[in-house]
């Protein structure tokens, strides 16, 4: 491993505030305790980490004026709406649905070839603090109207 340091699982026990310190306000840190090895990351370097992983949505208007639309990246996520704001709450709330789901049975889907690539964005997902931060996240041609 390329890593600076790998410290101990029982150096990280023994130390644990100082572990946690170092995470959140220096750099993430490897863990190794037997064959086993954890990177741990706060949640402002995963978001970093994971901002690579846009979320885009295509939509269309119906005949009868509903916007019904999609993930690009997770191709069975569709909704609808009334106007392009709900039509985004609405993918945010089957987003968040999924996401629960896949880390409910992550090694289901994890481990599954249609699916496994959805890892980075379930993660992303996940480490929202709302559904209008989730929504604020999904991005389509909606910004060009």
């Amino acid at each position: 491993m390329l890593m600076e340091a790998v410290l101990s699982a029982t150096h990280v026990r023994a130390n644990f505030g100082e572990f946690i310190d170092t995470v959140v306000r220096e750099k993430p840190q490897v863990v190794r305790r037997n064959r086993d090895v954890i990177i741990a990351l706060s949640v402002s370097q995963m978001r970093a980490l994971l901002s690579a992983y846009g979320l885009n949505y295509e939509f269309e208007v119906d005949e009868d004026g509903r916007y019904a639309g999609s993930m690009e990246e997770i191709d069975f996520i569709v909704a609808d709406g009334s106007c392009l704001e709900e039509l985004r709450m609405n993918l945010a709330l089957h987003l968040v649905a999924y996401a629960k789901d896949f880390m409910s049975n992550f090694h289901h889907y994890a481990s599954a070839p249609n699916t496994k690539k959805h890892v980075p964005y379930v993660l992303r997902i996940l480490i929202e603090d709302s559904m209008d931060a989730v929504a604020s996240m999904l991005h389509g041609d909606a910004e060009l109207e």
